[in-house]
């Protein structure tokens, strides 16, 4: 094979990969695979926080029979996030405003579970 052929399938070669690492479907590829990665590493890192509010979940509803659906549902969105469950004790608990959703002995008791559970202290 010639010198020239040669040079010139390399240079053939690198603008190949060239077009293709530009090509659109790549970046969406790559995208795609950095998205699904960070999705991985954002789950593995939040194991801790999930079963502090998981157990919470469990302490405040397991023995509640007195709640509506209605009320079930907002302590699920209340404990989807420790930050969430910080906002709410701070507001609720400690500043004693009114809450429409749990009032009474359940507030009381689901402000007992928070200040038992670790959920104050994360992060």
């Amino acid at each position: 094979m010639s010198k020239f052929r040669r040079y010139a399938l390399i240079v053939v070669g690198v603008i190949a990969v060239f077009l293709l690492v530009r090509a659109a479907i790549t970046s969406d590829f790559f995208t795609g695979v950095n998205n699904k990665v960070s999705g991985w590493v954002s789950a593995v890192l939040n194991v801790p926080e999930r079963r502090l509010l998981t157990n919470l979940q469990d302490r405040f509803l397991r023995n509640n029979m007195s709640l509506q659906p209605h009320q079930t549902d907002y302590v699920y969105q209340i404990t989807g996030s420790a930050d969430s469950v910080k906002v709410f004790y701070q507001l609720y608990c400690i500043q004693g405003d009114k809450n429409p959703y749990l009032f009474g002995n359940n507030l009381m008791k689901f402000c007992s579970d928070i200040q038992m559970s670790k959920v104050l202290e994360y992060k």
